[in-house]
């Protein structure tokens, strides 16, 4: 079998795959595994054979698409040596795209009646900062792509107008109570900022934050509804993370934390240091690269094993899904882009989909996706709109 998958791999990477084989390689690349094999075997098949690019039929457009995409894979080639995990997801990436050229030069079409992305509109929506419970809301807009870094600064200066201001409501607000400040992030926006006590947050997006303004001194407690990466300042005082399912206990320690209604598990992935996470009838303790899952049908919990580097880099720009269901790949993928998605599929509820997406390159996800699931796009009154074929 290992013969044959290398042989049909050559053939993909040649654009001579046949119509049979795109579809075996379409179902074999939806494992995570297989898709770190495919990215190695590009990497060897592109060190041994030095393609010419500059004979490329420059009339040819399918052929000029894959030389730009070789020349994107010897960029990450040369980056590999700084950065192995940016170039491993971005090398994934060009993977994704690789495909859709194949699907294009092996003739198979689908893919929907517009397919101008310059049409898709994204969202508008700004991170919104809450301060003194919401007596001041700054709306701040970071840059296409990048993460909005609130500043510290602002808001203590915002803090200290509101406790100073005479003859209002907001005057009778002491500096020493417990006030609390939140954070809400938009699809398609991130944030990052660092709490009172030098705790480092990085907020993914459609999620929400709550914090007080200063900490107490037994105890250092957030609440929060969707997901967060937390750098957590060593401290003899316990930082609590509150969600809908479970309390996340830990005194100094790097962690995920994923908690969204809508969603079928709760997920705590730990990258340094121990965490102890607490639900309604047991406390379990995890260690660096185990995720906790709890799945919210069942309350059953499990521990699992993962790259626990790889799984929080949406944090630095690159989202990793690992076995989700179609409806929660699409919701993933709407918050991430920013942009609204309409499913009229008839994809299976229980198919699971992993897969790596680039902040930068919308494109690329969805056809990706549409190849995965074996369905078509078009962009409807700037909406994605996916259906069966």
């Amino acid at each position: 079998m290992k013969e044959e998958i290398d042989h049909i791999l050559i053939n993909i990477l040649k654009g001579i795959a046949s119509g049979e084989e795109i579809v075996i390689f379409s179902e074999w690349i939806k494992d995570y595994k297989n898709e770190e094999y495919f990215a190695k075997f590009q990497e060897m098949w592109h060190v041994s054979l030095d393609m010419q690019l500059s004979q490329l039929n420059s009339k040819d457009e399918q052929q000029r698409q894959l030389g730009r995409l070789m020349g994107h894979i010897r960029k990450s080639k040369q980056n590999y040596r700084i950065r192995r995990f940016s170039v491993w997801a971005t090398s994934a990436a060009a993977s994704f795209l690789l495909v859709s050229i194949i699907l294009k030069m092996a003739g198979i079409a689908g893919w929907g009646v517009n397919r101008d992305f310059s049409t898709l509109a994204y969202s508008a929506d700004s991170v919104k900062v809450e301060i003194h419970e919401g007596r001041l809301i700054k709306n701040i807009r970071g840059n296409a792509g990048t993460i909005t870094v609130i500043d510290p600064s602002d808001i203590k200066s915002a803090e200290a107008g509101i406790t100073s201001q005479q003859g209002t409501e907001t005057a009778m607000v002491s500096p020493k109570a417990k006030v609390y400040n939140s954070v809400t992030t938009p699809p398609g926006e991130r944030a990052a900022m660092i709490l009172s006590d030098g705790t480092r947050v990085y907020l993914t997006s459609n999620s929400y934050l709550r914090y007080p303004s200063s900490f107490e001194e037994n105890k250092r407690e957030v609440t929060l509804v969707g997901r967060a990466y937390f750098e957590v300042t060593k401290s003899k005082v316990p930082f609590v993370v509150n969600t809908s399912d479970m309390e996340i206990e830990v005194l100094g320690t790097s962690f995920d934390v994923e908690s969204r209604t809508n969603h079928s598990n709760s997920n705590v992935i730990l990258v340094e240091g121990s965490v102890k996470v607490n639900t309604e009838n047991e406390s379990v303790i995890i260690k660096p690269n185990e995720q906790l899952s709890i799945h919210r049908n069942t309350n059953r919990k499990t521990i699992t094993t993962v790259d626990s580097k790889l799984l929080t880099m949406w944090k630095d720009g690159v989202l990793i899904v690992r076995g989700q269901s179609f409806a929660e790949l699409l919701e993933s993928l709407s918050a991430w882009y920013g942009v609204k998605i309409i499913d009229r599929t008839t994809v299976p509820a229980d198919e699971k989909f992993n897969g790596r997406f680039d902040r930068e390159d919308t494109e690329a996800a969805i056809k990706a996706v549409c190849i995965s699931a074996r369905i078509k796009y078009k962009i409807v009154n700037g909406h994605l709109v996916l259906e069966d074929l």
